[in-house]
């Protein structure tokens, strides 16, 4: 019998030693204003980024991925939080923070989650809202480590244009890119990757500013592109919004762009900008290449929030319009059976919190929002998987399945069948014969409200 015991204990610990050895790091990399015109995702074909491209092919790229908000704030603290801003009342910049939020206070955190669970934490950039790491609102209590170093990009004198009134304004640079923000923070986290010797897994989270504005980077990202080869967004069409009623805020920007004649040196300026992101993003996969956690190691990139260059008269995020909230999302699983695929299901970056927790096999946490994308990443082409994405601005409410988008605003409210209107140009709302439709995804916008309403009361 104590044989017997002896080598049931010597079983038990082995078997937890094996489970903790392959427990996996996790990588989560963020780019502010990163839309969906990364080269893989095929939306704009002049855009150079070959490193995210890289990792697409690694993983699973999401095509038909969404922020839970088209901005920065409530995004970020939905994505961090578990909780999705209709839920937390945080659907704008001005809403504040997640632990400020009455009953959010000892809400726990994606990376707190990870932190208690035995990882070990640490973070540089814009993960929250703030720039930078440290500020109160980066939740710095829950991470053992932080860079607190600056992000962003000087420019300089060349391809130069700025409109005060509009506050848009871009330009290009000669200096030692070395000494760039964003790429003193991308070495800083290669040498985390290359360095990390402890037992214990690691959840490292890095946030890139650019492409967000101003737009100014090195002259060699500019040089990249000549203005004679590129062409408007594909989702662009003259009097787009003729068929909405009431057309939003900030098109000034679009008329200022258009009357300057520069629309396509903005195309210029963002796509030089999302190439520097590519080549600071390159910088932390070549360490992970190269270190020796590049099997053991979950890559999660995406960015915050879509961006306009055009489409529907904008040029900014600030929108319910899809392009506001569509975003480049790819994870990598290295043992994921989906590796290398794409994936057209429509998706949230509300999901991310719960499916590290699945890939990374910690205790599964029920009280937070978002749907387990382990499916996808086995089977990017799952037949059975139909779950709807919901997204909150400003008080309204829209809602995407993998056939229809409705935004709901009453009497102005915005139906499109994206099958066979994916750039969202003839709005259906008010059509005969779509009634149970809109009353349907109505249903479906209550019924995901209400789960996060049951979990703020508990």
């Amino acid at each position: 019998m104590l044989k017997q015991a002896i080598s049931l204990l010597i079983l038990c610990c082995t078997w937890h030693f094996t489970v903790e050895a392959q427990r996996k790091n996790v990588l989560l990399i963020l780019a502010d204003d990163f839309n969906h015109w990364a080269g893989a995702v095929g939306y704009y074909p002049l855009a150079k980024t070959p490193n995210v491209d890289r990792l697409a092919g690694q993983g699973v790229l999401f095509l038909d991925a969404h922020a839970p908000s088209p901005v920065c704030n409530p995004s970020r603290n939905a994505i961090m939080s578990g909780y999705r801003p209709c839920t937390t009342g945080i659907m704008s910049n001005k809403d504040g923070y997640i632990r400020k939020k009455p009953g959010f206070e000892n809400i726990v955190t994606m990376n707190q989650y990870f932190k208690e669970n035995g990882y070990h934490t640490y973070a540089g950039g814009k993960i929250y809202h703030p720039g930078r790491m440290g500020d109160l609102k980066t939740d710095p209590e829950n991470w053992n480590g932080l860079y607190q170093g600056a992000t962003g990009s000087p420019g300089g004198p060349f391809y130069k244009w700025g409109n005060d009134e509009v506050g848009h304004r871009w330009s290009a640079g000669e200096f030692d890119i070395n000494q760039s923000n964003d790429t003193k923070l991308a070495r800083h986290m290669a040498s985390f990757l290359a360095s990390y010797n402890e037992s214990d897994p690691f959840f490292l989270a890095c946030g890139f500013f650019r492409p967000h504005l101003p737009w100014n980077v090195h002259k060699r990202f500019y040089d990249l592109f000549k203005v004679e080869d590129l062409i408007l967004p594909p989702g662009y069409k003259e009097n787009d919004l003729d068929d909405i009623k009431s057309r939003a805020n900030g098109m000034y920007i679009h008329e200022a762009i258009v009357k300057d004649g520069v629309w396509k040196e903005g195309i210029r300026a963002y796509l030089a900008n999302l190439a520097y992101a590519d080549y600071n993003i390159g910088i932390l996969l070549d360490a992970l290449e190269n270190s020796k956690h590049k099997d053991n190691t979950i890559v999660v990139f995406a960015g915050d929030h879509g961006w306009h260059l055009g489409e529907k008269e904008r040029w900014s995020k600030h929108a319910v319009y899809d392009q506001a909230n569509r975003t480049t999302f790819i994870i990598y699983d290295p043992s994921a059976a989906g590796n290398g695929t794409s994936c057209r299901k429509v998706v949230s970056l509300q999901d991310i919190y719960p499916t590290l927790i699945s890939l990374t096999g910690l205790p599964k946490k029920p009280d937070i929002e978002g749907n387990d994308l382990s499916a996808l990443l086995n089977d990017p082409q799952d037949k059975h998987w139909d779950l709807p994405v919901l997204m909150s601005y400003r008080g309204t409410h829209y809602i995407k399945t993998n056939r229809w988008r409705f935004v709901d605003t009453g009497a102005t409210s915005q139906l499109y069948n994206i099958r066979e209107d994916p750039y969202e140009w003839d709005n259906l709302y008010g059509k005969e014969g779509l009634e149970p439709v809109v009353d349907r995804l109505r249903s479906q916008i209550d019924s995901i409200r209400n789960i996060g309403r049951n979990l703020a009361a508990h």
